[in-house]
């Protein structure tokens, strides 16, 4: 194991515990965050953050408050992204989504209108590609550096919400 290369990567909660570990701890060289919950973080956190951060978000969770709070990340210098899933729901990313038929994945709202498989790929691929990059990693994941910039028809570059609109109404 190569400790000079390490990343963080977390869901939701562990989304903001990504933010909040990089702002402590430059040994990370760079963060996923998917479907990331912001508002337990303060704003001080947000300037100490200096290393490169991947958003992986589902179309059907996030908010414009929240959605404000990551761009809150955004650098002219540091290579932030961020990335949504169309038809996913904040249960796309982790295994659960699995283990639910098709009838009460849809009723609980744990499975979108896109097959989860589809779904996990695009995050697993986009993630491989992100960290080849931060980690510098042998290995032939930049085929897939067009996931980054959202560059699929399963994929909106940035976010699907509106965020002028968002704010002039609050």
């Amino acid at each position: 194991m190569d400790l000079c290369k390490t990343a963080v990567m977390g869901h939701s909660f562990g989304g903001a515990t990504v933010i909040e570990s990089l702002s402590k701890e430059p040994k990370f060289k760079c963060g996923i965050a998917l479907d990331a919950w912001m508002f337990p973080l303060n704003d001080d956190v947000y300037p100490r953050v200096n290393q490169p951060i991947l958003f992986i978000n589902s179309e059907k969770f996030q908010w414009a408050g929240n959605i404000i709070r990551m761009k809150k990340l955004d650098s002219t210098t540091i290579q932030r992204k961020m990335i949504t899933i169309r038809g996913s729901v904040h249960q796309s990313f982790p295994d659960f989504t699995f283990l639910t038929g098709p009838w009460i994945g849809k009723i609980l709202k744990l499975k979108g209108e896109i097959n989860p498989q589809i779904a996990l790929d695009l995050s697993n691929k986009a993630t491989l590609a992100f960290l080849q990059k931060h980690l510098k990693l042998e290995n032939d994941f930049n085929q897939w550096d067009p996931l980054i910039d959202g560059e699929d028809d399963h994929l909106i570059p940035g976010t699907n919400i509106n965020l002028l609109q968002s704010n002039d109404s609050a």
